[in-house]
């Protein structure tokens, strides 16, 4: 067998968590198109920066840095659309780099999600899954666009309050 030239680790552990590094971005990206496009400049980003990684070191969480990092890329550039803030992609994203029982944290929000008001779903699932803008969207609610940014705060505050209960064991 001929010896193992130096990139075969790298590309062996690319390969071998292509997957998992999917699904991490797409615990964080609400749109599958999304999803795709900053995952594939996530491996890019890592084949550029291939040489400083170390064999020895676990693989997945230094590419799920590389990918959080192209999430904000992403998010920024794309204004339009009602982004999760920095700091709750931050807490998700650590949790799930961190924490092998992502599943459970994705239970968590599926509950918390689910005790919220069909109203407030419904308003979510405008906002993320329809990929609509806010501007867009406030007027058929006839609220201000500042209102309507409000609004979701909130309700996001709620859902990151009951996660935070849920995984904590406590009441949700």
């Amino acid at each position: 067998m001929p010896p193992a030239e130096p990139g075969d680790a790298f590309v062996t552990s690319l390969v071998g968590n292509q997957r998992r590094i999917y699904a991490f971005i797409a615990t964080l990206l609400p749109h599958p198109a999304d999803v795709e496009d900053v995952y594939q400049q996530t491996c890019l980003a890592l084949w550029k920066k291939r040489d400083l990684f170390d064999p020895d070191r676990d693989f997945y969480p230094w590419a799920c840095g590389f990918a959080k990092l192209e999430v904000f890329k992403h998010l920024r550039h794309d204004r339009g659309r009602v982004p999760l803030s920095d700091s709750m992609l931050e807490t998700l994203g650590r949790e799930e780099v961190a924490d092998p029982r992502s599943e459970a944290l994705r239970a968590a929000l599926d509950r918390c999600l689910e005790k919220l008001a069909a109203p407030q779903r419904d308003l979510l699932r405008q906002c993320y899954e329809g990929g609509r803008q806010i501007k867009e969207i406030a007027p058929e609610m006839a609220i201000s666009a500042a209102a309507l940014t409000m609004r979701l705060q909130r309700i996001r505050l709620a859902v990151v309050k009951c996660v935070d209960r849920a995984l904590a064991g406590g009441a949700s």
